[in-house]
């Protein structure tokens, strides 16, 4: 694994492989680079590679990993807008490489951390290309202009086509709006998705790589 490897995994990140995050409906455990995101707005990013050499060890991997992070960070105890202690933009959750995968795990604190991580370290290689990343209550997504003349597909119960107008009464449900290409995978199950979105799972789904994509789910 080359230096450029070891760059291209600083840029993105996982949750654990093969166990459930506290609080979460059904396990993350990525077999290919994803996304997964949650109702309260929080974003993990997957990278997972294969390779054919160890270069570097899963131990240097990570630290160099900690290093881009810390810096993405900043000074801790960072203090917001409102006053109250930010915390950590982005954490390293583990990094693995065993049975010739790669894999390195990051939690972002909301969409908008990942979206500057990104920003910064952009991975052109990556199948997973966001360009814009929103994630809220569909009742603050209508105020943001989102849902409305869309034409959706409802998943739960008998899949068929639903208008945009019932979508926007489903106030407690979320909406991630997204614009790029990704396989995306929800915390809760997924109820509503906007046109061009494939569905792989009841949790799962991947978004085209032209326009504004909706996924609505609990």
């Amino acid at each position: 694994m080359q230096h450029k490897k070891l760059l291209i995994f600083t840029t993105a990140a996982v949750l654990l492989a093969g166990c459930a995050r506290q609080g979460t409906t059904v396990p993350f455990a990525p077999a290919e680079t994803s996304l997964y995101i949650t109702g309260e707005g929080k974003v993990t990013s997957a990278t997972v590679e294969t390779y054919e050499n160890d270069y570097y060890s899963a131990d240097e991997l990570k630290a160099y990993a900690e290093e881009v992070i810390t810096a993405f960070n900043g000074p801790s105890g960072a203090i917001s807008a409102d006053g109250k202690e930010a915390g950590a933009a982005a954490s390293v959750r583990e990094c693995t490489m065993e049975s010739g995968t790669a894999k390195l795990l990051i939690d972002f604190k909301d969409a908008a951390a990942y979206m500057e991580f990104m920003e910064r370290y952009p991975d052109g290689e990556s199948s997973v290309q966001i360009k814009k990343l929103d994630i809220t209550t569909v009742s603050d997504g209508v105020t943001k202009g989102y849902i409305a003349g869309e034409t959706f597909t409802k998943l739960s119960g008998k899949e068929k086509q639903t208008a945009s107008d019932e979508v926007m009464k489903q106030s407690k449900l979320h909406v991630a709006a997204v614009e790029g290409p990704a396989l995306i995978q929800t915390e809760g199950k997924i109820q509503y998705i906007s046109s061009g979105v494939a569905v792989e799972g009841e949790n799962l789904v991947r978004t085209p790589d032209t326009g504004i994509s909706y996924i609505v789910f609990k």
